[in-house]
């Protein structure tokens, strides 16, 4: 005998389904369309996670003592879209799948040797931008999704997780140990970590986004301007100006309080590989 749907016991079984579901680190891809629910698309496509629209003020402000001239003028950028970037920075071990199945022009970036086993765990570094291109690109071949870098602004929504402060944690230098892998020598603390850190070592964002200062620096999709005059305001990638020049977000380890702040910007030529330059990958939502 069937039991009737009115039975008294389904409404509570509904709800626990539901706590259950809300509480799930991950979701299969083809419900990841509620902001704020992590997915992966395939067993080696990084975990992603998805950002609501919504607008910010990007750049520094004329007061700023730590600002710099290509940081302005401020303006408003209002982001109309959800879409999905990742929970960390792309790895070795995800890097290195991509080279093993004839991707990212068979290439493999060395490892420090005192990184040990823990290794494939760091955020992948000396790959240029044309590298994290060619990644993207067989990525969203393997996933059949629209995998891609983010624009400078839509970096900059990610990395501020929804604040104005010079940082996500504040205003102040002192946390920095605590919340990004970088110099502290201005900052008189310390961290464990001589070089790259595992992904997910530090307090993540007020998104649940990991190393988005510190660690290592990411490649955007944007071609270099020396100031904001003219840069898009709806969260796309800015493809005019010197093209040979792409955007480089966030600082490494290599770096102090002035670079680890979320309006910094750098540049650097889009063919060149350093010890620090990584990068983070965006989704596109359907």
């Amino acid at each position: 005998m069937v039991r009737s749907i009115r039975s008294p016991t389904r409404p509570l079984l509904l709800a626990t389904l539901t706590i259950c579901f809300a509480q799930m680190s991950w979701v299969r891809p083809a419900l990841a369309q509620q902001v704020g629910q992590r997915f992966q698309d395939c067993a080696v496509c990084p975990v992603m996670v998805v950002l609501p629209p919504g607008s910010f003020i990007m750049g520094s402000p004329e007061s700023s003592e730590e600002g710099h001239t290509s940081e302005r003028p401020q303006h408003r950028v209002a982001i109309e879209y959800s879409f999905a970037v990742g929970v960390y920075e792309v790895t070795f071990a995800e890097w290195d799948a991509c080279a093993k199945a004839g991707g990212c022009n068979g290439y493999r970036p060395s490892r420090p040797p005192d990184w040990k086993r823990e290794g494939d765990r760091h955020p992948v570094v000396e790959v240029s931008w044309d590298d994290a291109w060619a990644y993207t690109a067989w990525l969203s071949r393997t996933a059949g999704e629209d995998y891609r870098l983010l624009s400078e602004a839509e970096w900059e929504y990610m990395a501020r997780g929804g604040t104005q402060t010079v940082r996500h944690w504040g205003d102040f230098k002192v946390l920095q140990c605590r919340h990004a892998n970088g110099d502290g020598g201005d900052v008189e603390c310390s961290d464990p970590h001589e070089w790259s850190a595992p992904v997910g070592s530090f307090q993540a964002n007020q998104w649940g986004l990991y190393d988005v200062l510190g660690n290592a620096y990411e490649w955007v999709e944007d071609c270099w301007h020396g100031d904001y005059a003219g840069a898009p305001t709806d969260g796309s990638p800015w493809r005019t100006g010197d093209c040979s020049l792409r955007v480089l977000r966030g600082g490494s380890w290599l770096n102090g309080p002035w670079v680890l702040r979320s309006a910094f910007r750098n540049r650097d030529s889009a063919a060149s590989r350093y010890i620090s330059y990584g990068f983070r990958v965006a989704r596109t939502m359907n």
